[in-house]
């Protein structure tokens, strides 16, 4: 009898023992998710959904939209984005850009002292090495205002580029020559003033 207690107990303190380790396993991890919607001119054209993903050692940043609009012709655009961290430095980034008139992809990767970076984009292209590390880009953004005295990481293009406060929460970024202006409130990002060299658009918060 004394046996089968002693096996009871231990089989018992085992099962608490692993439930306590898969309950701290998902207090550790959180997920966030916030929503926008794509404007020109007042219309809107897209979506895009954002996921902050991880723990306190490391974090993905997913991002995922769908854009329908007129430039001489439909176009159809679906664009996604991955952006890993750990230890609150950026350790890697996918994009890509799936439209019916074309299919492009970036990719950022840290290796040793610096980033290697194979960057394709509409009539764009980058295989210039980037100095590192950086903690800042563009789906960070979503979540967390910055400073203003902050080293941005484009996952598109795999440039830097730095961080300006121009208000209280107001921010401007330039990139290949685009200038493109962040606006928080309270901490929340609330819309994206974009410059593109096709059609300039807001990306706008819904929740």
């Amino acid at each position: 009898m004394n046996q089968l207690r002693k096996t009871d107990f231990k089989r018992i303190s085992l099962l608490i023992f692993l439930w306590i380790g898969v309950s701290v396993g998902h207090a550790q991890t959180t997920k966030e998710t916030v929503s926008f919607e794509i404007v020109v001119l007042g219309l809107k054209i897209g979506t895009l959904t954002a996921q902050k993903t991880g723990g306190a050692d490391s974090i993905l940043y997913s991002v995922d939209s769908r854009v329908r609009f007129w430039f001489f012709g439909d176009v159809d655009l679906k664009f996604l984005t991955r952006s890993n961290f750990k230890g609150g430095k950026i350790t890697k980034t996918y994009s890509e850009s799936r439209t019916n008139r074309g299919f492009f992809d970036s990719k950022v990767n840290w290796i040793g002292t610096q980033y290697q970076v194979d960057s394709k984009s509409y009539k764009y292209a980058n295989r210039v090495p980037l100095k590192g590390p950086l903690s800042w880009c563009s789906s960070k953004l979503l979540f967390q205002e910055p400073s203003g005295q902050e080293v941005f990481l484009s996952e598109v293009y795999g440039v830097s580029s730095l961080i300006k406060k121009i208000s209280p929460g107001v921010y401007e970024i330039e990139v290949a020559g685009n200038t493109n202006q962040y606006h928080y409130k309270n901490g929340k990002l609330e819309k994206i003033v974009v410059e593109s060299p096709i059609k300039n658009y807001q990306v706008r918060r819904v929740k």
